[in-house]
């Protein structure tokens, strides 16, 4: 008789082990956040610059020589990163010179300088 009462504990203890749940169909389950992406795009506006940007998500410093309004660059930062932009006039000739950050496609900040020998333009934000 303990051997049958034994057997019979062992094997309902490998039934219970082996229950499954039961899944409730009208049970909504959590989705998990997707991913938020930051586009950083710096534009910006002269005939001849040198231009100084971070250009990545660790906050690389380039410096790019002779750039012209048709220059832009894009990279994906991370939150609370800065974004940083500056734009030096080297034409030898007055102009004024824009700076411009976008961040995913938005306007995050923009300057003009005009200044009669060197204008430059400085703009720098933080990705929130």
């Amino acid at each position: 008789m303990k051997k049958y009462f034994l057997l019979v504990t062992i094997a309902a203890f490998f039934f219970a082990a082996c229950k499954k749940e039961k899944v409730d169909d009208n049970q909504i389950t959590p989705v998990t956040p997707a991913k938020k992406t930051y586009k950083v795009t710096y534009e910006i506006g002269c005939t001849d610059c040198q231009v100084i940007y971070y250009g990545d998500s660790l906050e690389t410093q380039v410096v790019e020589d002779h750039r012209t309004s048709s220059w832009t660059y894009t990279f994906y930062g991370r939150k609370n990163q800065s974004a940083l932009l500056f734009a030096y006039n080297t034409s030898g000739a007055p102009q004024g010179v824009t700076a411009t950050i976008k961040l995913n496609d938005t306007l995050l900040t923009t300057q003009t300088n005009y200044c009669p020998i060197s204008g430059y333009s400085f703009v720098e934000d933080t990705i929130r």
